[in-house]
């Protein structure tokens, strides 16, 4: 389906007045079904497909199978990103690698808590036994 219809059949439904939102929601659905059954890479290819006609990146109501690309990529700039229309964001990364580095650090502090909860717990169960013992 070319890229101009799509656009005009979804802008048709948003507005037709007859219809009561979860009717839209149902039809926006219904016409984008075809689109569930293909693989990621052919669904990026719509995307470039789409930068190639067009001469810029698709906004949501560009196509009919918006709500299968946010579902499978995430938010919009990250599906672009990884169709290769829109380079990575640099803070995009950054913040990946505070993340990674925090998790990682916070891994490390529970393993070292966790071995001194044992410790702790040992020399009591050492105690009680000597306390016992007497």
């Amino acid at each position: 389906m070319e890229q101009a219809q799509q656009q005009e059949i979804k802008r048709k439904i948003k507005e037709n007045p007859e219809m009561t939102e979860g009717e839209k929601g149902r039809e926006l659905k219904r016409l984008s079904e075809p689109y569930k059954k293909m693989s990621d890479e052919e669904l990026l290819q719509l995307v470039r497909d789409f930068v190639r006609e067009c001469g810029r990146e698709p906004t949501r109501k560009d196509v009919l199978y918006d709500r299968e690309l946010k579902y499978r990529f995430g938010p919009w700039t990250r599906m672009l990103e990884k169709a290769g229309t829109r380079p990575v964001a640099e803070h995009y990364l950054e913040r990946k690698k505070r993340r990674r580095e925090k998790r990682e650090h916070h891994k490390e502090y529970r393993r070292q808590i966790r071995e001194q909860q044992a410790a702790e717990a040992a020399q009591a169960e050492e105690t009680m036994q000597v306390t016992a013992a007497e």
